[in-house]
């Protein structure tokens, strides 16, 4: 079984294609999903799962809620399964927004496709992904990169990330050690305040994880 997360108009050949239904979309015509669903909501089975692609989506999701996917999609994946996702390219993208010689109109685009396109309450992007942050981040939850590729599009500049699942199974409670050393990495300092907010981003991360984690 392969799976297209997030797959909008466009239907992948081979693949269970899965998006919301057209009434969480606004300006998307035509529903191509096999099955309409909220994929933060979605689980399946240990070890079902030859490979997920994300192609735009994965920047959409707050930081400890995209930590408690890849966990999830980890215990999903196979030995050895893909996880292939596309988002922006933060670096390239930002540095055509601070380009003085650039025009208006593409410092614009750059800044929406860094900030989303705000035309529905989830089109906004909460995360900025650079080639090694992504790398270091998939290596944290039992990821190997096994590639990285950019592209270009309409004046927008891509990362495309393949990796594969490590073949050494990761328990729940490992995963939240895991998160836990993780979003620390993303505290100002270990003061009272800063550590409500990781207790924050665990819980995020712990729902996260309840509500997808393969069985």
């Amino acid at each position: 079984m392969k799976l297209h997360l997030g797959c909008g108009q466009r239907y992948l050949d081979g693949y269970l294609n899965i998006d919301f239904p057209l009434s969480g979309h606004t300006v998307q015509q035509i529903s191509v999903a096999d099955i309409h669903a909220d994929i933060t909501s979605i689980s399946y089975p240990k070890n079902s799962v030859e490979e997920i692609r994300l192609h735009h989506v994965f920047e959409h999701f707050q930081r400890p809620v995209a930590c408690g996917l890849l966990a999830c999609w980890h215990s999903w994946l196979q030995p050895g399964g893909i996880l292939h996702l596309e988002v922006p390219d933060f670096k390239k993208t930002a540095l055509i927004m601070l380009n003085p010689l650039h025009s208006l109109k593409k410092k614009s685009v750059a800044e929406r496709h860094l900030f989303g396109s705000h035309e529905a309450s989830w089109a906004v992007h909460c995360e900025g992904y650079t080639s090694s942050m992504l790398k270091n981040m998939l290596a944290s939850f039992g990821f190997e990169t096994l590639g990285v590729t950019c592209n270009a599009w309409c004046g927008t500049y891509n990362l495309e990330i393949i990796a594969n699942r490590h073949t050494m199974s990761v328990s729940k409670e490992e995963y939240i050690e895991i998160a836990n050393q993780f979003l620390r990495n993303f505290l100002l300092d270990s003061s009272d305040m800063e550590m409500k907010l990781h207790a924050v981003w665990m819980d995020m991360f712990y729902k996260q994880l309840e509500k997808g984690w393969g069985q």
